[in-house]
């Protein structure tokens, strides 16, 4: 059986960019991007251990560092363990230790083919904010349009729309809109709870997310790569069967008992961090959150919160 080797990743941004590393022609994962860092040696901690490479990598003292995601991953010859942390802190100018190209890039032009395969669920993470809003109840189109612009002044920069009370026709013409008005402010994004084939009419929108009930049904990723692919899980089964399918990101409920379903108990924080612990994805706890729960997600290893009452704003 292979043991598991613990990689510490660090992601130093400059303003909107972040310091990649390329790849050697004698490594393996040749002329792949990837950012800096490297294995844990024996009796040391993460901090410690990304500190040291960071220095040794490209000459930056670092400090700050906060949990980004934490990435299992097989190769045919090791079993490795990425912690990914991220930070702004540093002191001295970048520049490759070893002989490796170094650049400083936007998110926008960091293409996940370009990475290493391990890595890819690192650029999810970047690219997803911490807080998933998803629509709650509204009065009518302009209510939900007032509400949702709240949200964005609010900061909300991650948004599902969900509407099953409306038919497909009200609720496309209520989905252009709010793409529209989402789109307005940089950086947010818009998934849809609905079908896959809803993308046809539906062009602009960034994803879909997919819930439980859909996922033995499918056989394949269900939507083109250049959409979010998010599904709603609850088991250890269902996020196994999201992965196998492509899914961008995962929701993972409910992790506090909730007025909406209390005849289910809670998975508890805890039960929490030892699903996500073998997820390479950015996995979102729904379920009783509220915003104040945004720290204690990214300490047991998810992306965030997902909500609905806890995100999305009350009557204007």
């Amino acid at each position: 059986m292979k043991g598991i080797t613990h990689v510490v990743v660090g992601v130093l941004r400059q303003g909107q960019q972040l310091l990649v590393a390329k790849r050697r022609a004698n490594q393996s994962h040749a002329h792949c991007w990837e950012f800096p860092g490297g294995k844990v040696q024996a009796g040391e901690s993460l901090q410690s251990a990304l500190q040291r490479e960071i220095l040794e990598e490209v000459g930056l003292s670092t400090t700050g560092w906060q949990p980004l995601i934490g990435i299992p991953w097989d190769y045919d010859d090791v079993t490795v363990r990425l912690h990914v942390f991220v930070t702004e802190s540093w002191t001295g100018k970048a520049a490759g230790q070893e002989g490796q190209e170094i650049a400083w890039k936007s998110l926008s032009e960091l293409n996940a083919a370009d990475f290493p395969a391990a890595n890819r669920g690192i650029l999810n993470a970047l690219n997803l904010a911490d807080r998933y809003m998803i629509s709650g109840n509204f009065h009518d189109q302009q209510d939900a349009l007032a509400r949702l612009q709240v949200a964005l002044e609010d900061g909300v920069r991650l948004i599902q729309l969900r509407a099953k009370q409306l038919e497909e026709v009200e609720f496309f013409e209520l989905a252009q809109q709010a793409i529209a008005l989402t789109h307005q402010t940089p950086g947010a994004k818009m998934l849809i709870n609905g079908k896959p084939e809803w993308l046809a009419q539906l062009p602009e929108v960034d994803g879909i997310q997919l819930p439980s009930s859909a996922l033995m049904g499918l056989t394949k990723r269900p939507i083109p790569d250049n959409k979010l692919l998010g599904v709603s899980t609850h088991t250890p089964v269902e996020m196994a069967k999201a992965l196998e399918l492509g899914a961008d990101f995962l929701l993972l409920s409910p992790v506090k008992k909730t007025a909406s379903h209390p005849a289910l108990d809670g998975l508890g924080w805890q039960a929490f961090a030892d699903y996500v612990a073998d997820i390479p994805v950015p996995v979102y706890a729904l379920g009783g959150m509220k915003p104040q729960d945004v720290k204690t997600a990214k300490q047991y290893g998810g992306q965030g919160i997902s909500a609905i009452s806890g995100l999305w704003p009350e009557p204007i």
